[in-house]
Parts: C-alpha cells; sequence; structure tokens
C-alpha cells in the first residue's frame, strides 16, 4: 500500500493541522486542537457521508445508565440558531439524512447528503455539537419518548436475549447494562447531568470525523477547521474500558417470557479487537455463523431443522469482547439446538477446515465487505470506527488482504484458545420447559 506520512512541526497560526497523511485508504489530519479528520474523495457518485464519532463508552455513564444516549439524542434537539423541526428540515430539503447514534464504545452523529449541499451539513454539524442548549421542554419529550421505547421492549424477546446476554457476559462491568439504561435511570436524569456530560466528553481531542463522498479534500480541510478549529482541548476522565480475566466456568441464564419459541444467546469471551488474534477470530466467526452458507445455518437450519433462524458475530471491541451465536428453536427442540452448537463447535476444534470451504468463506466475506461499502455513509463509518478502534482508517483496505491469510490450523487455534467456558442466555417460555 503506498503511503506517505509528513509530520508539520509548524506553529499552530501558521497551520490549520498538527499532522497530516494521505493513504490509499483516504486522508487523515489532526487539528491544531487534537479533533481527528478523516477524508476520502470518490467523484463517482452524487453523494456524502459524514460520521462524526466520539470515543467514549458507556463506563462514562457512571451509575446513570443511560445518560450518554439520552445526552446524544438531545444533539438534534436544538441549538442556539435551530429548533429541532428547523434542523431535519433544513437537512431533508437538500435530499438527505441526519441521526444520532449510540453503541456501547461510542456516540455519533451521521449525515448522508447530496455533494453540492456539504457546507450546509458541516455547518448544522458544527451547530449540534458546539452550541446545543438542551431545552427543558425537548428533554422531557425526549425523556418520555425514551421511557416509551423502554416499557416496549419488554414485549421484544429478541431485545430480552440480547440484553440477558450481555449482563451474563459482563457481569460487574460496564456493558452489562444496555445503553440507553433503564427506566428508573432515565427517570432521574436531569438537566444538569446532561449539561455537564456534554461539557465533560464533547471535546475536540475525543472526536473522529469521517467524510467519503464526492468533496475536495483541501477546501474540506480549510472549511473543517474553520468550523471546528477553535474548540477546546480537555482532557477528560477514564471512559471506562477494561479487559476482563479469562473466564474459568461456563454460565447460564435463562428468562421466563411467554413466546411460542426459545431465543438463545451463546457466546464466549474474546480478547480486545486489536489482538493479533482478532482476524483470525472473525474468519473462524464467518465459517460458524456468517450467512446462509456458514456450518451453523446448513446444519442446524437447513439440514436438521432445529432453527428457524441462526447465525453469529464477532463485534469490534476496544475492550474485553466476544462472540455470539443467536438461535431461535422450537419449544421442543431447546435442548438439541444448544447440543447442536456445541457440536458445531466441537468440530472446529478437532478439525481442519476444508481448503476449499476457506476458499468460499473468504470470497463470501470479500462480497460483504464490498457490499457494507455501497453508501457513503458506510464508508465513513468504517474508516472512523477503525480509526477509534485502534487499528487506524487505513485498515479499512487492509483488511480484505489479513483475512486472506487466514489458515485452517489458525481457526483450529481459535477456536481452541477462545471457545471455552460459554456463556448462555435464553429466553422463553420455561413455565413448560427446561435445559437437560
Amino acid at each position: 500500500m503506498r503511503k506517505t506520512a509528513i509530520l508539520l512541526l509548524l506553529l499552530a497560526a501558521c497551520t490549520s493541522v498538527s499532522y497530516q497523511e494521505h493513504t490509499d485508504a483516504g486522508s487523515k489530519y489532526v487539528l491544531n486542537n487534537g479533533m481527528i479528520v478523516l477524508l476520502k474523495e470518490n467523484p463517482d457518485t452524487g453523494m456524502v457521508g459524514i460520521d462524526l464519532m466520539l470515543k467514549k463508552t458507556i463506563g462514562a455513564d457512571g451509575d446513570k445508565q443511560g445518560l450518554g444516549y439520552f445526552t446524544n439524542r438531545l444533539l438534534l434537539a436544538g441549538t442556539e440558531k435551530r429548533t429541532r423541526e428547523q434542523i431535519v428540515k433544513e437537512i431533508e430539503s437538500k435530499g438527505g439524512t441526519i441521526k444520532a447514534r449510540t453503541y456501547d464504545e461510542s456516540n455519533e452523529i451521521v449525515i448522508e447528503i447530496p455533494s453540492d449541499s456539504l457546507s450546509l451539513a458541516s455547518d448544522i454539524l458544527q451547530d449540534v455539537i458546539l452550541h446545543p442548549t438542551f431545552p427543558p421542554e425537548e428533554i422531557e419529550k425526549e425523556r418520555a419518548l425514551m421511557i416509551g421505547e423502554l416499557e416496549s421492549k419488554k414485549d421484544q424477546p429478541v431485545v430480552m436475549n440480547e440484553e440477558l446476554f450481555m449482563k451474563t457476559m459482563y457481569a460487574g462491568y460496564p456493558y452489562q447494562h444496555p445503553v440507553d439504561g433503564y427506566v428508573e435511570t432515565v427517570k432521574a436524569i436531569t438537566r444538569d447531568d446532561i449539561i455537564n456530560h456534554y461539557k465533560t466528553w464533547y471535546v475536540p481531542n475525543r472526536i473522529i470525523l469521517a467524510i467519503v463522498g464526492n468533496i475536495k479534500e483541501k477546501q474540506t480541510i480549510k472549511a473543517l477547521n474553520y468550523l471546528f478549529g477553535k474548540m477546546k482541548p480537555a482532557q477528560t476522565p477514564p471512559e471506562g474500558t477494561f479487559e476482563m480475566p479469562i473466564r474459568v466456568e461456563s454460565k447460564t441464564n435463562t428468562q421466563n417470557m411467554n413466546t411460542e419459541s426459545y431465543y438463545i444467546q451463546y457466546g464466549y469471551q474474546l480478547v480486545p479487537a486489536v489482538h493479533p488474534d482478532f482476524i483470525k477470530i472473525r474468519m473462524t466467526n464467518a465459517i460458524l455463523g456468517s450467512g446462509s452458507g456458514s456450518r451453523l445455518f446448513y446444519e442446524l437450519r437447513d439440514k436438521q431443522a432445529l432453527a428457524y433462524s441462526v447465525y453469529s458475530i464477532a463485534p469490534s471491541t476496544r475492550s474485553t469482547g466476544f462472540v455470539k451465536i443467536s438461535m431461535v428453536t422450537g419449544p421442543e427442540k431447546l435442548n438439541a439446538s444448544i447440543e447442536g452448537i456445541k457440536e458445531q463447535i466441537g468440530l472446529l476444534k478437532t478439525e481442519d477446515v476444508p481448503e476449499e470451504e476457506m476458499k468460499t468463506v473468504k470470497q463470501k466475506l470479500r462480497g460483504f465487505f464490498f457490499l457494507d461499502h455501497q453508501r457513503t455513509t458506510d464508508q465513513a463509518n468504517y474508516l472512523a470506527l477503525y480509526e477509534t478502534t485502534g487499528y487506524g482508517y487505513h485498515y479499512d483496505v487492509e483488511y480484505p488482504d489479513k483475512l486472506d491469510k487466514v489458515t485452517a490450523p489458525e481457526v483450529k487455534y481459535v477456536a481452541n484458545t477462545y471457545f471455552n467456558n460459554p456463556v448462555i442466555a435464553i429466553v422463553g417460555p420455561f413455565e413448560g420447559g427446561k435445559i437437560e
């Protein structure tokens, strides 16, 4: 990969950035206040994707679970010069969208807009990041919406299963809590809590801003420096990342729910995503449960008819992560489904994956990867995510080739090293069934 890096040791008065580099994946600029800007020109599209990512985990919420989620949603609820309605109207009138997203390890503001409206989108982005007013009436509207959403989760077995799994996997650690908190914590969050959270965490040295599309890079970085360069950097408290000790025993939690099916999440504790083994873990996960051609799908759904749906994921996390199998099965097939999962894990531990299967899965992953990059917002998200996670944004062009180098013995190594002492969460009609 062609890569040149230039360290600029000029005074802030003479330059807009303290560092810049240019690679096949795009360009990276660091403003003098520590804000990271990632830009990638794509003249073949008429759209621009913008992803402003705040590097912060839900551990920063402390005992006010849902505070970060609440705060991020309210950024779009009004500024010093725009109401909530005006923010949405200005973006949508140009054929664009704007939304706030919050995850365990980041907060985001995402905009997709035609390229000739980039200036407007950048101005609105600066407005919602630098000048939110958190109007009391909007806080109460948002609170009511959040509480309604939290209450509705009780009727959603997939969501309840997910939360039970996270509670079991991360017991005693911040990620045991849902991103959106609990009804009681959301009710207790005050406007002062929100303002203090915003002032503490929405600082330039925690922001990664990625923009991809039909842009002019030099003009864009100058404009962004004008819009965001005056933000003041600040030291923040520890954000709550962690590494858990190796799990030495399995754990199962169940929750009774009046459903016609059982919802199973079956997973293993993993290392953080920057660990050298993680690319091998990604390959192993793909063989196990990524897509309709995976082993779990073919064996447990198509061949044995045990599952209505089944797949696995291994998210990239800066803290201790996990690989997780999600499965929905009928009441009479619960125990056979769990045994079926164990059998497939056992095969990965004892048998080398055939070379033809390795080749097929690698081709499939390449296809998924390129499909995931069709929208400019997705491209921007990948750049920001890789930079935030610790790979570096250039990983976006390195990832497919790294996957190609994973071998069958390395897949077996992953299964034997990491797929031990599972965490199992099951939601379903336990009054009429049991785990044997």
